[in-house]
């Protein structure tokens, strides 16, 4: 077997054992965050829970997420990614459980902070557990396929959740009440799993054998060149890089796009016909999400066999923008709904190749602050972008759409004029050395 066979075969051992896996932590993840609004069906009146008291609820899962996560990668970086991403899984898939007997709305408050706080972990956790494992021209689809888990769990969450709220009703207590439980359960189950199948680097990795080993740690070791992950990570290292905080604008705008999208999408969707119906409305809204399923790991791999990223990552962007202004301004039923697909292509296409980028222009030793650092922006551009909406669209009407466009545009804006970023060396391509810029 000659070398390029011998590295296409490691990888595709790293992405068996630790990607499928990786997805699906991350779908529960999601499902554990969102099924309070379909909780809220049945939860706010049993509860007697006023809109004002829900949008609390609401809300405060973002300040708890946005404060924790540096916090919460500083820990990552003492305790190492197998135990400390184990231990916030099955922390937070208590909570949820536990929300089961929940008697008050303080009860709600309390267990949505609490869950902020763990879930603030997990997500910058992974993406650096990835790049621990995987080079630099395999991170775009890599990344693409774990966050495959936003589209496929939008699909599913909505008509799963519904179907337990509407028919699940045990020993007397509502549907609501079980679909805590029902989702809280399996990821305490699936945090013990963790701490048995994360592995922290190659090198405790079992399942590969002392060759595949040596290969992928000389692949990481090279690409990493001087830096090294024993300089001790500083916030001051953090907060002091100009490029951390044109990745960090670009996630809050497109990040706030995309809430802002959640928040007025649903009552434009419904106003395309007059004879579309909840169920149909709903269906219409899995569309993008749908579409983005196949085009997530398709744009990822294009970008890692081009090994190209900024544009990879910004033409998504103005996509959605386009897609956006296309559902706001088109008359023509059909065109609105290719401008849904569209949005939904291009709001979700860009993950891969933009979370390839920080990898490649930052050190090492910072990288898992840095991380959290910038999707910490993403609850910042959310809140902002939500509270801007409304007062735009009460005072200017239908011209918020423009504040979207504005966001998206910015965003790759912000991506493209980010500092050079080294041309990775293609998918084929198995040499160690470093590819020229």
């Amino acid at each position: 077997m000659d070398r390029q066979e011998f590295g296409r075969e490691v990888i595709a051992t790293v992405k068996w054992k630790i990607v499928p896996f990786a997805f699906v932590l991350y779908f529960f993840n999601y499902l554990d965050r969102v099924n309070v609004g379909f909780a809220a069906l049945q939860m706010n009146r049993e509860l007697s829970i006023s809109p004002t008291q829900f949008g609390t609820i609401a809300s405060v899962f973002f300040v708890s997420y946005l404060f924790f996560q540096i916090p919460a990668n500083y820990a990552l970086q003492r305790l190492g990614a197998r135990r400390w991403i184990s231990f916030i899984i099955v922390v937070w898939g208590a909570i949820t459980a536990l929300t089961f007997f929940a008697q008050n709305v303080t009860h709600i408050v309390i267990a949505r902070f609490a869950l902020g706080i763990f879930e603030a972990g997990f997500f910058p956790g992974m993406i650096f557990y990835l790049a621990c494992w995987f080079p630099a021209r395999e991170r775009a689809r890599v990344t693409s396929l774990f966050m495959l888990a936003i589209a496929f769990s939008s699909v599913v969450a909505g008509p799963m959740s519904g179907w337990i709220v509407e028919h699940v009703h045990i020993a007397g207590f509502n549907g609501w009440r079980w679909l805590f439980a029902i989702e809280g359960v399996p990821t305490i189950l699936l945090g013990c799993l963790a701490f048995f199948i994360l592995v922290d680097t190659p090198a405790d990795a079992k399942w590969l054998t002392s060759q595949q080993r040596t290969w992928l740690e000389t692949e990481l070791r090279q690409e990493r060149g001087a830096q090294s992950l024993a300089e001790r990570p500083t916030l001051k290292m953090v907060l002091g890089n100009a490029t951390i905080w044109k990745l960090a604008l670009s996630y809050m705008l497109v990040q706030a796009a995309s809430q802002a999208s959640n928040y007025w999408l649903p009552g434009q969707v419904k106003g395309f016909a007059a004879s579309l119906s909840d169920t149909q409305t709903g269906l219409i809204m899995a569309l993008p999400f749908v579409c983005a399923m196949v085009t997530m790991p398709l744009w990822g791999a294009h970008s890692d066999r081009t090994g190209e990223r900024k544009w990879h990552a910004a033409l998504p962007m103005l996509l959605a923008g386009v897609g956006f202004f296309v559902i706001a301004s088109v008359p023509s039923l059909p065109l609105r709904l290719a401008g849904m697909a569209v949005f939904g292509v291009g709001i979700l296409s860009f993950y891969g190749p933009y979370w390839a980028i920080p990898p490649a222009l930052l050190s090492p030793a910072g990288l898992a602050l840095s991380i959290a650092f910038i999707n910490s922006c993403s609850s910042l551009g959310g809140f902002l972008a939500n509270q801007a909406l409304g007062h735009v669209s009460q005072r200017f009407g239908s011209y918020g759409v423009f504040m979207v466009e504005a966001a998206l545009c910015v965003a790759a804006f912000c991506v493209l004029v980010t500092m050079q970023i080294p041309r990775q060396a293609p998918r084929a391509e198995t040499s160690t050395e470093p590819a020229n810029a």
